[in-house]
């Protein structure tokens, strides 16, 4: 035993050989912080950021936002003339509607003018007379008349009031002229047919005499 440590005791020169040793070991170097050169890395062989980002290719981040807004101005317009277009055609659709609803009976009313025309040709052609039969049967007649007058009125079936009125070629039908000193010219005259307005639309004009001014000799 007192051997073994004899042999584990080292003498002060060894002690100072094996410091000298433990100093020539390979200890990684601290950088040296006064050096004012660049560090270099060394190139690993993968790509580098420009062949990432690809340089012709590559849009910045504002040409992005220029291109973003420009297509968010053509959606806005796009919606825009999109809403428009509703609009205009429900305006079409409400008028469509409404024309529809107003002259649903226009076939209807013409058929009905012939029966007013007899009426009023009855009504001229009895005789005025004191005889009981004949008061009631115009009074009948014009009964008639009356009631199917409301019922265009209610309808939107309207006289055109042409006699005396200055000739409107809109609503006349001029088929004869009558020389009048005493009426100014192109005036209504005469009223051969009784002419009608649907909703204020023609639905048959007036077929009229109109005044000449007199003879021109």
């Amino acid at each position: 035993m007192s051997k073994n440590n004899a042999d584990n005791k080292q003498t002060p020169e060894q002690a100072a050989k094996a410091d000298e040793n433990t100093e020539k070991m390979d200890v990684p170097s601290s950088p040296n912080l006064d050096d004012d050169s660049e560090p270099t890395f060394e190139d690993d062989g993968g790509p580098s950021f420009e062949e990432e980002s690809g340089e012709e290719g590559y849009i910045s981040p504002m040409e992005l936002l220029i291109q973003a807004q420009a297509k968010s101005e053509e959606y806005r317009n796009d919606y825009l003339r999109a809403l428009a277009d509703m609009k205009n055609l429900r305006q079409r659709t409400e008028r469509e509607v409404q024309q529809a609803r107003q002259f649903a009976v226009e076939a209807f009313a013409k058929d009905l003018l012939q029966v007013a025309d007899n009426l009023e040709r009855a009504l001229s052609a009895i005789p005025e007379s004191s005889d009981p039969v004949s008061v009631a049967v115009t009074d009948g007649v014009r009964m008639v008349a009356t009631g199917l007058e409301n019922i265009f009125k209610k309808h939107g079936v309207t006289r055109i009031q042409a006699l005396n009125a200055p000739f409107n070629p809109n609503l006349h039908q001029a088929v004869m002229q009558v020389e009048d000193d005493s009426v100014a010219p192109d005036h209504v005259v005469r009223e051969l047919q009784t002419g009608y307005l649907l909703n204020n639309r023609l639905l048959r004009p007036s077929m009229v005499g109109i005044s000449k001014g007199g003879s021109q000799d």
